[in-house]
Parts: C-alpha cells; structure tokens; sequence
C-alpha cells in the first residue's frame, strides 16, 4: 500500500514539474459541471461505456466503444438493456463522442423518443435499434455510418430519411411499416445505392428496395426495374401501381397491406402471379392482366374483401375473364371470383371445374346455383364463404374437394346429387349451421373430418353406397341423435363420431368389421349397445367416458372375444402385476379387470373401455425396450452350426417349444473340434 502511494505521489510531482495536467485516469468518468452530476439514475455496461438519465426524460450513452446487441428474448442473453424500463418516459437520446456502434434492439420500443443525437464517428446501426420508435419523426444519421442492420427503423415515424455516400449496406426492411415516411435520399456520389422519386433502388435501379410508406397517388415501377425486394410495397399509401413489362413475376406477399391500393394494373410482358401475391388490400377493387399473364396461383388475391373485377386483355392466350370473374380460355374452369361479389351466384352452363380457392373469402355471397356441366369443386372452393346459405347442385357432379365448404357457417341443408363419388377431407368442417345432411348412395367413403364440428347437425342420412367413415367424420356434432349405419359400411374410422354427446339410438348393420379406437368416445346419451357377431376388431377406447351406457348385446365373435381378453388379463396374478407396473414411476396403466368372468354378457360392459387396449407404450419406452433387446442379443455368444447339425437344431428347438421332448441341440461347431483335440 505504502509503494502504491508514493508511486503516485511520484507521478504527481513528475507532473506539475513538467507543468501539464494529471490525466484522467482509464475506467473513471471525467468529471464535469453540476447540470451534469445531476442524475437521475446511472449505471455501467459493457466494456468502458456508461449510461446516465440527466433528467427523467433525457438518456445519455457515454464511453468509449460499441453498444451491446440485445436479443430481447427472455431466453437469451444480455436480454434488454438496463434502460429499457424507461422506453416510454425517454424522449432526448444523447450518444456521446467515443461510441462506435449501437447495436441491435438497443432503443427498440422507446415510443416518446422524438430527439435523436449520434456522434460523428458512429460507424454501425445495428438491426431493430430503432424500431417501433412511433414518435421520433426525424434523425441525422452521420456521415460516417456505412452500415445500417435490418428493421433499423421498422415502424417508426420518420418522414425523411438519408443515406451518406459512406452508407454501403443496407439491412433488409430497414424502412419498412414507416406510414409517415414519404422520401428516401440518397448521395450522388454513395456507390451502392441510389433514389428516384424518393424511391430507394440499388446503384444500376435494377432492383426496387424500399418504396416509402407515406407515398400516395399514383406509382409505376420503372422499365430498368427487373427484381423487388420482399415487402417493398408493404404498407404504403398509394391508390394505384402499374407494374412496367420489364417485371415478369408478381411474387408473394409483392403488394401486401396496402390499404389504399385501389386499382393494380399489369403491363404487357408480365407473365406470373405468385401464391398470396395480392394481399391484404382491403380497398382493392380492380386488377387489371396482360395478354402475357399465363400464370395465376390460386391464392393469387387473398384478403381483398372489395375486389369486384379481374379484367384480361384480349389476346391472352391462357386467360379470359366475363362479368368480373376470372376462366380459363375456352371458361370450361372458373379460375376466381372476386372477393366483392354479392348476393346469388350462377355459373354459366359449359363449366366443368371450380378451381382451388376459387370463392374463398366470399364473405357476402349469398347464393350459388352450379350447371350440369360440372363434374368437380376444387379444395378450398368455397372455404369461408360466411353467407352462403343455399346451394344447388348440377347433377353431374361427381368429386368434391378437400375442405371445399369448410366454415360455410350460414348452410342449414345439404343434400349430395346421387353422382358424387369422393367426400374429401374438411369438405364441410365447421359449418356450425348445418343442420339437414343426405348422403348420396354412390358415394364411396366419408372423408376423415368431413363434418366435423357442425355442432347442429341433428339429422343425418347415409343411404347405401360408402364402405368407410374416416377418422373424425362427425365428431363434435353435439345435436346428432341418431346414426343408422347403412349395410355398405364395413369400417367406422378413429373418433368417427366422438364427443356427439346427444347421440342416444346406434344401429349397426351385419357388415361392419372394425370399429377404430375411440370411435364412439364421450357420446354420454348412448343407453343401449348392440355389437353385431361380424366385428373383428374394436379399437382402443372405442366407448370410452360413454357414461350412460346401460346394457349391452354381444354376439358370436366379439363375445368370445371379451371372453379371452378377461381371460388374459383378469387373472388374480395379472391384477397384482398391474398394481406394481403402475406404482412405478413411469408404469404404464392398464385398467383392472373383473374378479371372475361374468355370466351375463350384457356385464361385460364394464370391459369395454379397455377392449383391444394393448399395452400403452410411450416412444421413450419402446425406444428402451428395444435397446435392452439388442443388447441381450449382443451378450449372447454368436453360435455358428454346422450345416448338417442345423436342421436338427431347429427340430430340437421347436420340439421344446411345444413342450414336447425333442432332440438335443448340438454343441458349437469350434466346441466340437476343441474336444477333438483333447482327445475327448
């Protein structure tokens, strides 16, 4: 201690000889006047840096070196800086000379933030350090910045933004959902990107990065334009966009959020629109297609809930559009319907196909009357048509797609034309009006969830035609009441009519052969059960939590069955090893059996809930199971026969098996020769 003190005592002399001031010392804040010592509350982070509220709306950053990046994920670390509890009190950011670099996230979310001072010698703008920073409409970004991270600015209220000549990369999205901004600067001289019209581009204007969100009125994409950036358009304020030739495909999510947008026109030498590239325009009306456009994804427009016309350019070989809606050439496929149509609907006779999607989001679509000509409704047809409470089939129909009717809530009836041969998956899921359903007699099967949810549905014909109720058919349909199983039918599929808690009357005809596991589960008003002869399998939980079952009939095969399986497993000593498996941690259960066999077989329901329940493996336990099998096998010493000792190896070994005496097996061919040449 003593030759600490006096070496400073040495400097200290050293210095006023030589008539300089002492210099601060490193790691110590220099000291400056009163406003300044006056603090609010202060803190260290970092390596040399310091954080200081001057007052309780002023931040100052002072040190020397770079902000930290912050992940803002509770999971990783460092989390958010120590200043981010007083995001929404800071309105003044002051980043002293020294700092290098503000990293990511370090004042996202600072929404009263509206004064913005960074120090020359900043060389980094980390990605997201600014966003969601609502009030801060404007900022000097230093000349010497030349990297700006992705989202820098996302979602904050700048009106103007500049870029230096130093500026050389540009994250993606970096001013991006800004509806304020209305320009974008660039210096002439900066070697990677440029301005047009306060649009920013790349140096060459090949590529489109960032049109600013607050542009408004009319924009077309200029002829040197070959590629946009994603989400360029996202957000902005314009009432119209014309699209040059030059750009041949329309990708996804190109013009997404634009809630102004009011008219799209494509020009001659665009090809492609891509899956979901129009969407979220709500004030779209109109869309305008080129003679070149052969490419049209299904999900082209989505979410354009105003959209009234789709209109083709004579000429187009792939295309045509009549009244609006959207065909192929010679109209034998409608391709899509605006989103704004209202009222009745009907197809003009000639057209054999409905395209996927192609009146999804027809939110106001009241009515649809579909020709003879149709054969086929592509999936997701007419998929949240929320309206649509009537509908006439043609008669030719023959196939209805997957989820082609899903969440068409105002449908009350529906009967199916006797032609329809496939009842895809989801075809009428959650049409929770739906009360009146008549199955065709040529229909094949009952696609898996088919109209699964329709909680209204109350009266249910299926006439003789489908062999199989998939999984999940009618589950969920709390108002059914009774189901009569045409003689068709030869398998109920998992959970087919799980949780129809009103179901009371369940007939079953002579045909069925397996019922899946939890195929009836939780139908609580179930009183009486008749299980045919003819059934060869019944799944797990097939009448599980049925809690009003009462009696129920078994017959030939399926009582024999119970028979065995009480058998098995209702043994006293079966009981005991299955109270010890499930004591043990991690045991599988496996509910207890009677004590003696019933006489009766109506008393075999309580036998029911676990019929066909095989043991309950989880994958962690097969998994070691089949680890410890392969390591048994690996312990036991590899037997190499002779080949004419072989086959009476084998008799030998299946006589014991049968329990019958049989020949002894022969010892190892080596074991032999060993006693060989013992002389043995």
């Amino acid at each position: 201690m003593k030759k600490c003190l006096g070496g400073l005592a040495l400097l200290l002399s050293l210095t006023l000889l030589a008539g300089c001031a002492l210099p601060p010392l490193p790691f110590l804040p220099e000291s400056g006047t009163e406003d300044e010592l006056r603090t609010v509350d202060s803190g260290s982070f970092g390596i040399y840096m310091r954080w200081t509220r001057t007052d309780e709306h002023t931040l100052h950053i002072s040190g020397s070196g770079a902000i930290p990046d912050y992940w803002g994920d509770t999971t990783k670390t460092p989390n958010w800086p120590a200043w981010h509890d007083f995001r929404g009190e800071i309105t003044t950011l002051v980043v002293e000379d020294g700092v290098s670099v503000v990293g990511s996230r370090a004042f996202a979310g600072f929404t009263a933030l509206d004064n913005v001072m960074l120090p020359e010698g900043l060389i980094e703008i980390g990605a997201s350090a600014f966003e969601g920073c609502t009030a801060l409409t404007e900022i000097a970004i230093p000349e010497t910045v030349s990297s700006i991270g992705k989202q820098a600015f996302y979602g904050s209220g700048l009106r103007i933004a500049e870029l230096s000549h130093n500026v050389t990369s540009l994250g993606d999205k970096a001013f991006y959902s800004c509806a304020g901004l209305t320009e974008i600067r660039v210096d002439a001289d900066n070697p990677a990107f440029s301005a047009l019209d306060g649009v920013l581009f790349n140096k060459d204007q090949t590529r489109l990065l960032c049109l600013p969100g607050g542009k408004t009125g009319t924009y077309r994409i200029p002829d040197s334009v070959i590629l946009v950036a994603e989400g360029a358009f996202a957000g902005c304020g314009l009432s119209e966009i014309r699209v040059s030739g030059n750009y041949k495909a329309i990708g996804s999510a190109m013009f997404s959020g634009c809630e102004a947008l009011e008219e799209l026109w494509l020009e001659e030498g665009v090809t492609t629109i891509e899956d979901h590239g129009v969407v979220g325009c709500p004030a779209l009306t109109a869309v305008h297609l080129p003679a070149s456009n052969s490419i049209i994804s299904s999900n082209a427009f989505v979410d354009c809930p105003a959209l009234r016309e789709i209109s083709v350019t004579e000429g187009n070989l792939k295309f045509s559009s009549a009244d609006g809606v959207l065909y192929n050439l010679d109209k034998s496929l409608l391709v899509r319907c605006p989103a704004g149509l209202e009222g009745e609907f009907a197809l003009p006779e000639g057209v054999a196909q409905i395209g996927a999607s192609a009146f999804e989001g027809c939110a106001s679509l009241t009515a649809v009357t579909l020709p003879d000509s149709l054969s086929e409704i592509g999936g997701a047809a007419f998929r949240g048509c929320t309206a649509l409470g009537e509908l006439r089939f043609g008669w030719r129909l023959d196939r209805i797609g997957e989820a082609a009717f899903q969440g068409c809530t105002a449908l009350t009836e529906l009967t199916l034309p006797d032609r329809v041969t496939a009842l895809e998956a989801s075809a009428f899921q959650g049409c929770t009006g739906l009360e009146t359903v008549r199955l065709n007699p040529g229909l094949g099967a009952v696609g898996r969830s088919a109209f699964e949810g329709c909680a209204a549905l109350h009266t249910l014909t299926i006439n003789w035609g489908p062999s199989l109720i998939d999984s999940r058919a009618f589950a969920g349909c709390a108002a059914l009441e009774s189901v009569e199983l045409p003689h068709s039918v030869k398998t109920v599929g998992e959970s087919a009519f799980e949780g129809c808690t009103a179901l009371r009357s369940l007939g079953f005809p002579g045909s069925v052969e397996s019922l899946g596991s939890r195929a009836f589960a939780g139908c609580t008003a179930i009183r009486e059960l008749t299980l045919p002869g003819c059934i060869r399998t019944v799944g797990y939980a097939a009448f599980e939590d049925c809690t009003g079952l009462e009696s129920v009939s078994l017959f030939g095969g399926i009582g024999e069955l119970l028979r065995r399986l009480h058998r098995a497993h209702g043994s006293a000593p079966a009981r005991q090893r299955h109270r010890a498996r499930a004591e043990r941690p991690g045991g599988l259960h496996r509910p207890p059996r009677a004590d003696a066999l019933p006489e009766d077989d109506g008393d075999l329901l309580r036998l029911l809930p676990g019929l066909h329940r095989a043991r309950e493996r989880d994958p962690a336990r097969r998994y070691r199971e089949h680890r410890l099998r392969r390591l048994r096998r690996l312990r036991q010493p590899r037997v190499r026969h002779d080949p004419r000792e072989r086959h009476a190896h084998r008799r030998g070994r299946l006589h014991r098996l049968r329990g019958a005496p049989g020949a002894e097996i022969p010892r190892q061919r080596g074991a032999l020769a060993g006693d060989r040449r013992r002389g043995q």
